[in-house]
């Protein structure tokens, strides 16, 4: 059962009662884990989450795929008016965002607490 850590798990939890974290780790690459994944973000957005933080700490990677996923959930808050960041990518990932200049255009914090804290003011 080796091959179950690459996975990609998501979690979803409230920090403050008006901020959701979705908390990924292992792998946010392409596959069916990736649809369900952005297919519960839409559905939360559609609840009326106003803000949203995708927790990358403990995701290892994240390819072209999870990186459309990302931007397209991040605009999809900002047509509802909402905000989200990005907290804890690890080197490799946060590299993907500034090869790409997403880095530029998304809101990426160091980690979580800091990402709550920017929700939170």
């Amino acid at each position: 059962m080796g091959t179950l850590a690459m996975m990609l798990e998501t979690e979803v939890f409230e920090v403050e009662p008006d901020i959701t974290v979705v908390s990924c780790a292992g792998r946010f690459t392409l596959g069916t884990q990736l649809r369900l994944t952005e297919s519960m973000i839409n559905t939360i957005i559609q609840k009326g989450t106003r803000k949203l933080i995708i927790d990358l700490t403990h995701a290892e990677v994240v390819d072209s795929a999870g990186l459309g996923v990302i931007m397209h959930v991040f605009g999809e808050m900002e047509q509802v008016g909402g905000v989200m960041r990005v907290a804890g990518a690890n080197e490799r990932v946060a590299n993907i965002f500034s090869v790409t200049h997403t880095n530029a255009i998304l809101a990426l914090d160091p980690d979580l607490m800091s990402s709550v804290k920017k929700l939170k003011e």
